[in-house]
């Protein structure tokens, strides 16, 4: 018994020296990547969405495919454009009844009624009643209880849930829906838990990204270690995408131990996605012409 005890001691123990080295290693000091580096990032990112054109053509995530559309209006990048052009064109141009047109056009409405999106996922109703300002879905205690700083404390294992209501609230600022004041306090305090959150989760996953990018999307840039935006590149894979899994160990036959989002996960050999690159895409458009204003 005593035995075992000592065993499990020694692995917490081990357990949490790995985990003070990560997040030592997650905080250091480091050089803030130069502009060329950051363009050089950005442009091989375009290089996977051109590379697999014909794939992320036919993902109808809407807000990943808003992602690129702000990207190309940040860098005014002709390939960006064409890309957003191409998916406008087969998704949203023709398609008048559908409930993400104001996400793209701001300014324009859809009806919409919660019938509609009961079905969606909590965050892509607030995103949904914050494109349209619309006040029926207002008094939705669901959707309303996401304007609350404090709505994603219950949710302690959803990780991504912070950075989610931090779009919905930037998208009500957007609607100009909402006490401005009051919006843009929300937005500085859920900064602030994503700043925690980056701190102190060292694992570069997908949630990892978005976090940065919420930082920088938000306005609140100059908070960004220049160690985070090093680990963003350092994740970006050789053909240019982000997979949003962190691989650890090789365990043999193509698999490996990962960081996932939730934790350790086993994978085989990691592959871009359009998530994780989506978000890595607009991410780096915000950096590149941040440096290139600051020159």
């Amino acid at each position: 018994m005593r035995r075992l005890l000592k065993s499990v001691m020694v692995i917490i123990l081990l357990f949490c020296l790995g985990y003070a080295y990560l997040v030592w290693q997650n905080n250091r000091t480091v050089i803030a990547p130069h502009q060329a580096e950051l363009k050089s990032t950005f442009d091989r990112s375009i290089d996977w969405l051109e590379n697999n054109e014909d794939t992320i053509m036919a993902n109808t995530n809407e807000v990943l495919w808003w992602m690129i559309q702000q990207a190309a209006e940040h860098s005014a990048d002709a390939r960006l454009q064409r890309l957003f052009g191409r998916y406008e064109e087969k998704r949203i141009g023709k398609a008048y009844g559908n409930i993400w047109r104001p996400l793209f056009y701001p300014g324009t409405w859809t009806p919409v009624k919660f019938e509609d999106i009961a079905s969606f996922p909590d965050y892509n109703q607030h995103f949904v009643y914050a494109i349209t300002c619309d006040k029926e879905l207002e008094q939705v205690p669901g959707i309303a209880a996401q304007n609350r700083v404090g709505f994603c404390d219950p949710r302690p294992l959803s990780p991504a849930c912070v950075t989610h209501q931090l779009m919905g609230i930037r998208f009500l600022q957007r609607s100009e829906c909402g006490n401005p004041d009051e919006l843009q306090a929300t937005v500085e305090k859920l900064q602030q838990r994503i700043h925690r959150q980056l701190t102190w989760d060292p694992r570069v996953v997908d949630v990892y990204l978005q976090r940065v990018l919420m930082l920088a999307e938000s306005g609140d840039a100059r908070s960004i270690k220049p160690i985070w935006v090093q680990n963003a590149m350092e994740a970006q894979r050789p053909d240019g995408g982000w997979s949003g899994i962190e691989p650890l160990l090789p365990l043999g036959a193509e698999r490996y131990l990962a960081f996932g989002s939730r934790g350790f996960t086993i994978i085989r050999s990691p592959v871009s996605d359009f998530h994780a690159t989506a978000q890595g895409v607009l991410l780096f458009s915000i950096l590149v012409q941040a440096a290139t204003d600051s020159q």
